[in-house]
């Protein structure tokens, strides 16, 4: 498998439990950082959590909504608001687990605007907890010997929860029993959070078989939702074909699913199929046109692909769009460079030199080399 181009996501996947991992961090400190970093989506969402724990509801939920409006694809900023969303409205229990796309049209709010920003979380990192499906609640038998597992999984103990939800589990299979479709999720889940990816495809491998025997196992919505995940997982894996396959199987049954192209655009440049992840970053776009992070996905392939002109254009859209998006500077500076505008890739790099994030070391090293190169040339 190719290298993903470093410099193309800076933002890492949040584990399971980071939402609540920041609790007791004190709000100066991130005060200072947000305001020297104040285009570092990470630095206003930390700032954000402590926030909201410090009740100061209204400044968290700002800060987020410019986190996401920096980077569309930041999964634990749009849970973060969704929760936001979710006090506001005094809601409780669980919201309905159907699956839909969100754009960041929804920060305008809507009845269903939580439920949106949690779905849009999900798409993007689909091996988290959000709130438990509801087509994955356990039967009354269960519910006893499940609870201590699940206990421990939400106390972030992922192997003591893999360990337990691993016998009921064996228990059930040494009965010829169907294990319930909650102990296979949060068996996943756990497996997932201890790394072993592997693992975590056979409990999705065969939760998706159990569907294929008994349609009625799960909500449509939900089946949706395991075989999204089970894609990633794959993914995730290396399993260029596997994931493919289930990528386009999820496309069919909803074609209105941007991020699933989204991911299968990626799946493609790990490949260097560049043909083929422009396609699919067109079809994110088509779909939803006024994403500038979209945009910005589709600038930075057409620049690996060698498509230059068409890659500068796209990205100096993304800059009018999201001027605080600086890898957008970054990487029409690359593009400039090497169509030999020296002059326009200097300002470029200027220009994201004056933005960057101090977290972007690697990328601001890089840029001022390229910067003193280009001076050194004239």
């Amino acid at each position: 498998m190719k290298a993903v181009m470093w410099w193309v996501v800076i933002l890492g996947v949040q584990a399971p439990g980071m939402l609540a991992s920041q609790a007791d961090t004190s709000v100066a400190p991130l005060e200072l950082r947000a305001r020297a970093d104040s285009n570092d989506p990470l630095a206003l969402y930390d700032l954000a959590h402590a926030y909201l724990n410090s009740g100061r509801t209204d400044e968290a939920q700002r800060l987020l909504e410019t986190s996401v409006q920096i980077d569309g694809e930041f999964a634990a900023a749009y849970a973060l608001l969704a929760r936001i969303r979710v006090i506001r409205s005094g809601a409780n229990g669980v919201f309905s687990d159907r699956f839909a796309v969100a754009h960041p049209s929804v920060l305008a709010g809507s009845p269903d605007s939580a439920t949106l920003l949690f779905r849009r979380s999900a798409l993007l990192e689909p091996m988290q907890e959000l709130d438990p499906p509801a087509g994955l609640e356990q039967p009354a038998s269960w519910r006893s010997p499940l609870w201590g597992a699940l206990q421990e999984f939400w106390h972030g103990r992922f192997d003591q929860s893999a360990a337990k939800l691993q016998l009921a589990i064996a228990k059930a299979d040494k009965k010829h029993h169907a294990p319930p479709p909650v102990a296979l999720w949060y068996h996943a889940l756990s497996e997932y959070s201890l790394r072993h990816v592997d693992t975590s495809i056979v409990d999705l491998e065969r939760l998706l078989d159990a569907i294929k025997i008994d349609s009625s196992l799960l909500e449509q919505s939900t089946n949706q939702r395991v075989r999204y995940a089970l894609a990633y997982l794959h993914q995730l894996a290396g399993h260029t074909q596997a994931a493919e396959s289930l990528y386009q199987q999820v496309i069919e049954r909803d074609l209105s699913l941007d991020l699933a192209h989204m991911q299968l655009a990626r799946l493609y440049e790990t490949e260097e199929r560049w043909p083929d992840a422009i396609r699919e970053r067109r079809a994110a776009l088509m779909i939803a046109p006024e994403d500038p992070t979209f945009l910005y996905d589709l600038g930075v392939t057409l620049l690996e692909a060698g498509e230059l002109s068409e890659a500068a254009d796209t990205l100096r859209r993304v800059v009018v769009r999201c001027p605080r998006n600086t890898r957008a500077y970054y990487a029409l500076g690359l593009t400039l460079e090497r169509m030999r505008q020296p002059q326009s890739a200097g300002a470029a790099y200027d220009r994201f030199l004056q933005l960057a994030p101090s977290r972007y070391a690697e990328m601001i090293s890089d840029a001022k080399a390229r910067r003193e190169h280009l001076d050194a040339g004239h």
